[in-house]
C-alpha cells in the first residue's frame, strides 16, 4: 500500500482531515466531521488493521474518539479524557512535539509569554515560538539562546495558534492561524508554505502518516 500523509485539523466548526495519498506532496481536503462543534485538543495513533485511532477535546469539554480515523464518533475512554482535561487545565506551558503535546518541564519556558511553542527532535533540536499574540514566529537553534525569524513563501495571516511536529519526519511541522490558514515547513521551521485554508480559526492539529 501507498503511504499516505494525514493531518488532522481542529477548527472552530469541527475536524477536518487533509490527506496527501502516495506522499506526492499534493494535500487535498478530504473530510469533514464534527461541524458545528469546536475541536480544541487532538490525539492520533495508529490503530488496529491500518486504521488511525483519533481522539478530540472538544470546546464545550467533552471527549470524543474515532476508532475508523474520524469516520465515526464515541466518547472517550476516561484515561485519554483525563489526559486532554490535564492539558486544559495545566498551569505550565505547553510544548508540541512529534509525539503529541506535553506540558514543559524546564525551570523556565523557552520563550515566555509565547502563543504556542514546539520542539522538533534531531541531533540538534530546534525549538519554534509563536510570539507577539501570535503575529510572530521564531526559531531557535540553541536551547532559546537566541532566535531568528523564519521565511514564509506566502504571508502570515493572522495568528498563529498551533504548532505540529510531524509524527513521522523530523524535519517537518505544521502550523494553523486563527482566521483558518495552514501552513507547512519542510525544513525545521526555516521557511513556511501555505498548504490550504478554513474558514474558521484553527486550533489543533495533529500529522500522522499511514504505510
Amino acid at each position: 500500500m501507498a503511504k499516505a500523509g494525514i493531518v488532522y485539523v481542529g477548527t472552530d466548526d469541527g475536524l477536518v482531515t487533509y490527506s496527501d495519498p502516495g506522499a506526492t506532496g499534493r494535500w487535498r481536503r478530504a473530510g469533514h466531521t464534527l461541524e458545528g462543534r469546536g475541536v480544541r485538543a487532538i490525539i492520533a495513533a495508529d490503530g488496529d488493521e491500518g486504521a488511525l485511532s483519533v481522539i478530540v477535546g472538544l470546546a464545550e469539554g467533552d471527549a470524543l474518539r474515532s476508532v475508523d480515523g474520524g469516520q465515526s464518533w464515541g466518547a472517550a475512554p476516561e484515561a485519554e479524557a483525563e489526559a486532554l482535561r490535564a492539558l486544559r487545565e495545566s498551569t505550565r506551558p505547553l510544548i508540541a512535539t512529534s509525539q503529541g503535546v506535553a506540558q514543559w518541564t524546564g525551570a523556565h519556558p523557552p520563550a515566555p509569554g509565547a502563543d504556542a511553542l514546539a520542539m522538533l527532535a534531531g541531533k540538534q533540536e530546534t525549538l519554534l515560538a509563536a510570539i507577539a499574540d501570535g503575529t510572530s514566529l521564531q526559531r531557535s537553534e540553541d536551547g532559546g539562546a537566541s532566535w531568528q525569524p523564519p521565511t514564509f513563501d506566502s504571508p502570515l495571516q493572522g495568528a498563529i495558534t498551533v504548532l505540529a511536529p510531524s509524527s513521522y519526519h523530523m524535519d517537518i511541522c505544521w502550523a494553523g492561524t486563527d482566521v483558518g490558514q495552514l501552513l507547512r515547513s519542510d525544513d525545521r521551521g526555516r521557511t513556511w508554505a501555505e498548504v490550504a485554508r478554513e474558514p474558521v480559526a484553527i486550533r489543533a492539529l495533529a500529522v500522522m502518516r499511514l504505510v
